[in-house]
């Protein structure tokens, strides 16, 4: 009987984990590709941030006041944030949204925790949760120097894996470089080919009409 019911609760638990990994993936492939550079957002000082501004790739991190996970993780994103690197760092909470703080409350909570390099924006219309739409918090998104998504991954980052990412970013530049570079080879060969055989035509057409011409 007991047996029975852990064979029941695994077989309900493994679908439960096939749905989430489903909506996660296509919320992932659905957010690939958006444009965040025309985004301008406040940070917690009032002061203005525009993506792709600083034409950096751009490590992004959608976190919650009431999220454990996303708190534990803070105090590493702030040791990176000073770092000195090739892309930049930054966090959006959305408040009034998905059960955050409203902006004046989630200001005054967040100067108590003194966390002097974290930037932190506040998405107050829902721009960029329109555009990602984040199911799991803390979610993370790396985007280009054009600030494209490039990359949606649920669930908290260290700073050693944060930093694996943008290495990654430039593998994947240089791949889809040399696809786009093997196409148009492709697409050369393919014209010479279609000239040759054009050529070849015609002067097969121009030999049979002289042969004509000497038989009359």
């Amino acid at each position: 009987m007991y047996k029975c019911k852990e064979e029941l609760f695994m077989k309900i638990w493994k679908k439960l984990l096939c749905s989430a990994m489903l909506v996660l993936g296509c919320s992932t492939a659905f957010a690939k590709g958006e444009d965040f550079s025309k985004i301008m957002l406040k940070d917690v000082a009032g002061k203005e941030y525009s993506f792709g501004k600083m034409k950096k790739p751009t490590y992004v991190k959608f976190w919650a006041s009431w999220c454990p996970v996303c708190l534990s993780g803070l105090e590493e994103i702030d040791n990176l944030s000073k770092e000195k690197k090739d892309f930049e760092v930054v966090t959006v909470v959305f408040p009034g949204k998905k059960g955050e703080k409203s902006a004046v409350d989630f200001k005054e909570w967040y100067r108590s925790l003194e966390y002097k390099n974290v930037k932190v924006l506040l998405d107050e219309k829902g721009e960029l949760l329109k555009l990602v739409n984040p199911r799991v918090y803390p979610t993370s998104v790396v985007l280009d120097a054009s600030s494209k998504v490039q990359k949606v991954i649920p669930g908290h980052l260290g700073k050693a894996e944060i930093k694996s990412l943008f290495p990654m970013l430039k593998m994947d530049k240089k791949m889809d470089s040399k696809m786009m570079n093997d196409m148009m080879m492709k697409d050369n060969k393919m014209d010479k080919m279609m000239k040759d055989d054009k050529n070849m035509k015609m002067e097969k057409a121009g030999d049979s009409k002289n042969e004509k011409k000497k038989t009359m």
